[in-house]
């Protein structure tokens, strides 16, 4: 039993200092089979690069367009929530007999200014600033009056009023540019949504058209958007407004 370790561990000296001979080596034939597989590996890698460099810059310009969605679409909801419960009407020559209540003018400019500094905050706040470009962007905002008579069967509603009035909507920076999608039939059917019966009630509706240019401004994504091709990202928010009803 000794004397086969002894032969064991000889055989391995021997054969360790053998290795150590050009003589003894892998034949050359195997030794390049492994430099060609690595060659080919290296090869396979440089062309799929440029094909992951699109896809995962791809991916992030994606989160990016969706992150500034959901900021758009998170301002909408806070500044709804923020003039809910705020009359948009305010009285004028009160106590006297010529009292009358009008549409608070600056209602819906405050409204406005409310998103924009949500979008925007003050310097020194640690978070991504949205922008709005004048020229290209913009925010709607509806004051919306339903009226409806209850006394039919089904109840059904009868005027639909715009404040402030003679205007279809509030624009905070180009004129008509662009046109709000809630137009009276869309608001007939929000208010009688899955047989819902309607009733006298307020809406406040705000609306943001959002010119994405692109945060990455690669060469490749420029196609989709770019400065002088944006994509245009549109929010809403639709909330009751129970002191619109004057």
């Amino acid at each position: 039993m000794v004397q086969a370790r002894i032969k064991v561990k000889l055989f391995i000296m021997l054969r360790n200092i053998l290795s150590k001979f050009q003589f003894f080596r892998a034949p050359e034939k195997n030794r390049g089979s492994w430099h060609k597989t690595k060659a080919q590996s290296l090869v396979e890698f440089a062309i799929t690069l440029p094909v992951l460099i699109l896809l995962f810059s791809g991916m992030v310009e994606f989160g990016f367009l969706l992150n500034t969605y959901l900021s758009l679409q998170d301002a909408t909801r806070a500044a709804a929530r923020a003039y809910a419960n705020t009359a948009p009407f305010e009285i004028e020559n009160p106590g006297t007999p010529s009292q009358t209540i009008v549409f608070d003018e600056d209602f819906p400019e405050n409204v406005a200014n409310f998103v924009v500094e949500t979008l925007a905050p003050a310097p020194g706040y640690a978070v991504r600033t949205i922008e709005m470009d004048a020229t290209r962007d913009n925010i709607l905002i509806s004051v919306i009056s339903v009226d409806t008579d209850e006394e039919a069967e089904p109840p059904v509603i009868t005027s639909i009023v715009r404040y402030p009035t003679g205007s279809e909507y509030y624009y905070h920076y180009i004129d008509s540019i662009p046109s709000s999608v809630y137009t009276d039939t869309s608001i007939e059917n929000y208010m009688t949504a899955n047989g819902t019966t309607p009733v006298d009630s307020g809406l406040l509706i705000i609306e943001i058209y959002y010119s994405y240019e692109g945060t990455l401004g690669l060469p490749w994504t420029a196609p989709f958007f770019s400065n002088s091709n944006p994509a245009m990202l549109y929010a809403s928010t639709i909330m009751p407004l129970v002191a619109a009803k004057p």
